[in-house]
């Protein structure tokens, strides 16, 4: 699989078709593969005469692990996809990304609109609007060696998941102290880049995708029916809203019988 170097860190990456690109980026704890291909992202996004580029956060799937929160400055994670697109010579992009990606891609949005021709934020709602949770909570689940003894409800369940996802626990206990989340209405006011927002209807992390729309100019939102956090990728509907407001052909759905 390829990589490349963003500033002594090695990200990996993939390209799947051809065509104008459309980038693809993951959230917290998950990566390229679990996100986007187990749902097919990329071939209903070939199909729509697209090329698809994916990659795995710094720290994630298969891309350097860091273990210094530092290194997780959402500055910093955006400055990875940032880099690749400067590899992969994309001056600008739709880009497509999931919960902690989201916010990577609102950091991009805010500083670089010039490289997000449009963006699809799936997965955050209002609590990037509010203080965020205190992130040692969220590590201390992340590192505990007695799971079944977390309290807190949502730290249990991505730790359920780092685990279903094989991930470095270690690493990703540095990123959600390094990455930032919280983003000043103010400042979402300022963004300029054509925004859909997607939330699940029972996302126990991310809160109503209402706020949040309302505080970006010209944003459009929609929930999707008996989703959660993380089930709302391998929702068909996600892929049609998308779709049509990234101007696509509606996407090709198959059903599998067994």
């Amino acid at each position: 699989m390829p990589t490349f170097n963003s500033q002594g860190i090695e990200i990996t990456y993939e390209r799947w078709g051809t065509g104008d690109p459309v980038i693809l980026s993951h959230g917290f704890a998950a990566n390229r593969r679990q996100a986007w291909l187990a749902a097919d992202w990329q071939g209903t996004l070939m199909q729509a005469g697209r090329e698809v580029i994916l990659f795995d956060q710094r720290g994630h799937g298969e891309s350097q692990k860091c273990y210094d929160p530092k290194d997780y400055a959402i500055e910093t994670m955006a400055g990875d996809l940032l880099r690749l697109m400067d590899h992969l010579d994309i001056a600008c992009a739709p880009i497509i990304s999931h919960s902690m990606g989201a916010s990577i891609t609102l950091h991009l949005m805010l500083h670089h609109s010039d490289r997000v021709s449009a963006a699809v934020l799936i997965g955050v709602g209002e609590s990037l609007l509010l203080e965020r949770r205190d992130p040692e909570i969220m590590a201390q689940a992340l590192l505990s060696e007695e799971p079944w003894t977390i309290e807190d409800q949502a730290a249990a369940s991505f730790r359920a998941f780092v685990d279903s996802t094989r991930s470095d626990p270690k690493a990703l206990a540095a990123c959600t102290h390094g990455i930032g989340r919280e983003l000043k209405r103010e400042l979402m006011a300022k963004v300029t880049v054509p925004t859909l927002i997607l939330g699940a209807q029972h996302d126990e992390f991310s809160g109503p995708v209402e706020p949040l729309a309302e505080a970006i100019a010209g944003a459009t939102s929609a929930t999707i029916p008996r989703t959660s956090h993380h089930s709302i990728l391998a929702e068909a509907t996600t892929k049609d809203i998308a779709f049509e407001f990234l101007g696509l052909p509606a996407p090709v759905h198959y059903e599998h019988s067994w």
